[in-house]
């Protein structure tokens, strides 16, 4: 079996502008894994994730700091070292609304999530 193993120190990752105020590294997506998507996110405050939808369920974990997740119709803080999974098909959006910037590590079971992501605002 080949050993496509890669090691990523996240201390030293390059991060590119998506949107206003918020970074993101990617580590694993469809350039180098067969299955699996991971990036490392920055979001200043007052920026986030608009309202959108994913084909797959998704994974946030939170590195740094705390975060606002709306999932469906509920708003829920999800805190530094917590874990909230988002189910497939549902509508969700992320902000922060602290003075800090947070950091989120973004997990999904397929290696390009974004490529029938639907943005609803």
């Amino acid at each position: 079996m080949e050993n496509n193993s890669k090691i990523t120190d996240i201390k030293n990752l390059k991060y590119k502008l998506k949107r206003e105020g918020y970074y993101w590294s990617d580590i694993f997506d469809h350039t180098n894994s067969k299955e699996t998507f991971l990036s490392i996110h920055i979001i200043k405050t007052n920026s986030g994730a608009p309202l959108h939808i994913h084909e797959n369920e998704e994974i946030i974990f939170v590195i740094k700091g705390s975060i606002e997740v709306r999932i469906g119709r509920e708003l829920i803080n999800v805190k530094k070292g917590q874990v909230v999974l988002i189910p497939q098909k549902t509508e969700h959006s992320l902000k922060n609304l602290n003075k800090e910037e947070v950091k989120i590590a973004i997990i999904f079971a397929t290696n390009n999530p974004f490529s029938k992501t639907k943005y609803l605002e």
